[in-house]
């Protein structure tokens, strides 16, 4: 999966445009970034094969955290 790729999966999770995903942005400034996107996260992420240390995902604040997450993975 390419870092576009993911940016786009993760704009369908949080309900909002792809554009609006820049790395700084806070995630808590999403309305949807709750338990339940979290857990879509997961799934989104194990879809496509993307191994990551799931307890973590709570502990993103900015859109940069989850993709330094998904670190290498990303193409």
């Amino acid at each position: 999966m390419t870092k576009d790729e993911f940016i786009k999966e993760l704009a369908g999770v949080l309900m909002v445009e792809p554009d609006a995903l820049k790395p700084a942005v806070e995630l808590s400034t999403f309305e949807a970034w709750d338990s339940t996107a979290v857990l879509n996260l997961v799934v989104l992420l194990d879809e496509q094969g993307v191994k990551v240390d799931e307890e973590k995902i709570p502990d993103c604040k900015t859109v940069q955290d989850i993709i330094d997450l998904a670190g290498d993975t990303l193409t």
